[in-house]
């Protein structure tokens, strides 16, 4: 017999990393992941090898190509990442939740460290800027964030 689910939360949460932060339109594209490690939601990626891949932004390129989007149809294996060779949904247009590596303002524009590809508001580290990007929504260190893409 199937579990049957018992306990509910009260109050959903706001916002999830790598979902669409609202209803304007988005410009996705879908991209093979080439990484070996899977590519988490709300990460940053660059052009793969391969004509329709994609891999985790590491300082080998000077261009985001985009954001990954949230899947809510993931396998228990892998519930919040796009494994080796799945289709990854990437927003290169629209509003995305991220995690700020740094505290951010709205405005601010969005920068990217290659070394970790964690987001950031300046060129520290020899950030990479997202071309056409902004910080949407202020946020503390390792807080949510929303990112314009545009």
């Amino acid at each position: 017999m199937p579990a049957v689910q018992t306990v509910y939360n009260e109050k959903i949460d706001a916002a999830r990393v790598g979902q669409i932060a609202n209803m304007e339109p988005v410009t996705l594209i879908s991209r093979n992941v080439e990484d070996v490690a899977a590519i988490g939601f709300g990460k940053p990626v660059m052009q793969g090898t391969l004509d329709d891949g994609c891999k985790l932004f590491a300082g080998a390129s000077t261009e985001v190509l985009g954001i990954t989007v949230r899947e809510r149809s993931r396998t228990p294996e892998n519930p919040d990442a796009f494994a080796r060779y799945e289709s990854a949904r990437i927003m290169k247009k629209g509003v995305i939740w991220v995690v700020a590596s740094v505290a951010v303002v709205a405005g601010d524009p969005v920068f990217v460290i290659p070394a970790t590809a964690a987001f950031a508001k300046t060129n520290a580290s020899s950030a990479i800027q997202i071309a056409n990007a902004r910080w949407d929504s202020s946020a503390g260190i390792g807080a949510l964030a929303k990112v314009r893409l545009g």
